[in-house]
């Protein structure tokens, strides 16, 4: 893992978190970015730099959607799908503070089953089970503190 403070910049009109931390990684890593990147997490990455395929998160993200977890109810077994199908293979969590902090999948994967749960989305939504990460708190900042190479 490793870890920088990045510049806060976003251009105006991005009020979306983790828009705004997309583009940070995304001017941190000199990558110039013309829109967020929607695309799905088994074809593409939010940020592509050499051979870094980067998935960006922040305080309570979603893995994936409901959607996409197959009709699977527990957390190992969601896990294990994104796992299988994720483009990603650098993932890049950004805190309130903007510091940044890339880990690879085995650092991901320590991250998430310490700070994430499985939750069901809104029955309009499809009221599907998902993996999702609690906000941000001082246990989880201390982690990647400790945590960082």
């Amino acid at each position: 893992m490793t870890t920088s403070n990045i510049m806060r910049f976003a251009p105006a009109g991005v009020k979306n978190n983790g828009d705004r931390r997309e583009w940070a990684v995304c001017a941190h890593m000199g990558v110039d970015r013309v829109h967020h990147d929607s695309g799905a997490y088994d074809r593409d990455s939010d940020v592509n730099v050499g051979n870094l395929h980067i998935s960006v998160k922040s305080s309570a993200f979603t893995l994936m959607s409901g959607a996409l977890c197959e009709g699977l109810e527990d957390f190992d077994s969601i896990w294990a799908l994104y796992k299988s199908k994720t483009h990603s293979n650098t993932f890049a969590y950004v805190d309130e503070d903007f510091n940044l902090y890339l880990m690879n999948m085995e650092e991901f994967e320590k991250f998430v089953y310490a700070f994430c749960k499985t939750e069901r989305e809104s029955e309009k939504n499809g009221g599907a089970m998902k993996i999702r990460c609690r906000k941000e708190s001082q246990k989880m900042r201390d982690w990647l503190q400790a945590n960082a190479a």
